[in-house]
């Protein structure tokens, strides 16, 4: 049996992200600060979406502090 990634936890301490998933999340925090200098939501969206880039930047933190995998021997 393998593991149902479908039910995968964002809170789980047993996450991992690839760099390229790193990536997406950049461009995220990258859309949002576009739209907090265009200040074009209103208050209760920008909330929100100041909220999520916190999220997603303490994940782009936690991933780029992790030393890189070393190759496996086989």
């Amino acid at each position: 049996m393998t593991p149902d990634h479908s039910r995968c936890h964002p809170a789980c301490a047993n996450i991992s992200r690839t760099d390229s998933q790193i990536a997406v999340l950049r461009r995220e925090v990258a859309r949002i600060d576009a739209d907090a200098e265009a200040g074009l939501d209103p208050y209760p969206i920008a909330a929100r979406e100041q909220q999520r880039k916190t999220h997603l930047t303490e994940i782009i933190r936690r991933h780029e502090a992790q030393p890189p995998a070393a190759p496996d021997p086989q």
